[in-house]
C-alpha cells in the first residue's frame, strides 16, 4: 500500500511540474513574440521618420 501512495504522489508532482513548464514556456513565447514586435514597430517608425526627412528636403 505505501508504494503504491508514492508513486500517486509522484504522479502528481510531475504532472505539477508539467503544467509549471508549460505556462513558463507559454510566457517565454509570448516574450519573445513581444519583442519582436516592438522591434518590428520601431523599425517602421524609423522608416517613416526618414522618409518624412526626404520629402521634406
Amino acid at each position: 500500500m505505501k508504494k503504491r501512495m508514492i508513486f500517486k504522489l509522484m504522479s502528481m508532482v510531475g504532472v505539477a511540474l508539467c503544467g509549471i513548464g508549460t505556462v513558463l514556456s507559454g510566457w517565454a513565447n509570448d516574450r519573445e513574440q513581444d519583442e519582436i514586435i516592438e522591434e518590428k514597430v520601431n523599425e517602421a517608425f524609423a522608416a517613416r521618420e526618414n522618409k518624412e526627412e526626404v520629402e521634406e528636403l
